[in-house]
């Protein structure tokens, strides 16, 4: 019965749009789903809000989600069949994370047959973790243990190790010059961009490290020899001291490059940090679900970040968990109804 009803959740929440920053009318949505069980929200200055339920105090553990899906599960047309949900090919699906969201509504309802727990939403995940990294105190305050249901992988699945991420921006500058008079006066930023990436170690760098350019801009015209490239690219890696000696290798590539004339500029963020879980009332409690259920459970490291990153900067008992969703952010995404099943199932365990 349980799973029928966030079947049924799930099917109105894709057909509501809800990109990362255009997430108002699904955040309305929910918001009236809630007044039905009479639950407060706790809401932030960036929009992310936190229901206590069965409690007026901070809850023992939170379950968390995020509204947001990326821009092409727009205009979803969900196809229901026996084994899938999925989409009719032209979108995303949303699964991401909005299964986990419909879950959050029912427990919300069905908040009778439980004690005390708490349903965090986050917005802007998809676009770098912004809901995450703007929780307001007001919310901070009421979170302990916390279980963060979005990542594809089979439920079961506990994320345990996740990698520092580092947002790099280099801009390389020439000279400009007729390209057709005098190109030989000029200093052409192109050449110099394109001599640093060849030099780059990029993708799969080791076990532990990626690093991708996701994108590179030059400015002008044929007849001018371009004298601004701007180049846009990311590294991971599992392990803090690896991320930054790739960017000291990046920033050596570029120097090179530039070493017979021109010049560039390299500016570098901390997305997020890392973790790997040690110790965590959280990791054993889920164990504990996973076992009563009858359910294999799998640790694994990833190379993608979520809000656990940002939580545990906060030094929050945060674990990210699978929730069965396949081939999230293309048009064929889809999730199993017995991937739904086992998720109410632990769920449901964890709080009973």
């Amino acid at each position: 019965m349980m799973v029928a009803r966030v079947i049924d959740q799930f099917l109105k929440l894709v057909a509501i749009d809800s990109p990362s920053g255009h997430e108002e009318s699904l955040r309305s949505f929910i918001l009236e789903r809630l007044k039905q069980p009479h639950l407060a929200c706790i809401q932030d200055s960036f929009g992310n809000f936190f229901v206590p339920v069965n409690c007026t105090e901070a809850p023992p553990i939170t379950f968390a989600c995020h509204i947001d899906t990326v821009g092409n599960a727009v205009g979803v047309k969900p196809v229901f069949g026996e084994e899938y949900i999925r989409t009719d090919g032209t979108t995303a699906l949303g699964a991401d994370d909005k299964i986990a969201v419909a879950l959050a509504l029912v427990l919300a309802q069905e908040k009778e047959r439980y004690g005390s727990f708490g349903l965090l939403f986050t917005i802007q995940e998809e676009v770098g973790l912004q809901g995450a990294k703007h929780l307001g105190p007001e919310i901070l305050s009421q979170l302990n243990t916390i279980f963060v249901l979005d990542t594809g992988r089979p439920v079961g699945t506990v994320v345990i190790q996740a990698p520092w991420k580092l947002d790099v921006k280099i801009a390389f500058h020439g000279k400009a010059a007729h390209a057709g008079v005098a190109p030989e006066l000029g200093t052409c930023a192109i050449s110099l961009a394109s001599k640093a990436i060849s030099q780059m170690k990029l993708l799969r760098v080791d076990e532990m490290t990626t690093a991708n350019i996701g994108s590179i801009h030059g400015f002008g015209s044929t007849n001018v020899v371009c004298d601004l490239v701007q180049l846009h690219l990311e590294i991971r890696s599992l392990v803090r001291d690896r991320a930054f000696e790739h960017l000291r290798h990046i920033r050596q590539c570029c120097e090179q490059a530039c070493s017979q004339g021109g010049t560039f500029s390299l500016e570098y963020e901390i997305s997020y940090d890392g973790y790997q879980v040690g110790a965590s009332k959280a990791l054993i409690m889920f164990q504990q679900a996973c076992t009563a259920c009858n359910i294999p459970c799998t640790e694994l490291s990833s190379g993608g970040g979520s809000d656990v990153n940002i939580l545990r900067t906060h030094a929050k008992d945060a674990i990210l968990l699978g929730v069965g969703y396949e081939k999230a952010h293309s048009t064929e995404e889809r999730i199993s109804i017995q991937e739904i099943e086992k998720l109410v199932r632990v769920v449901d365990q964890m709080l009973t």
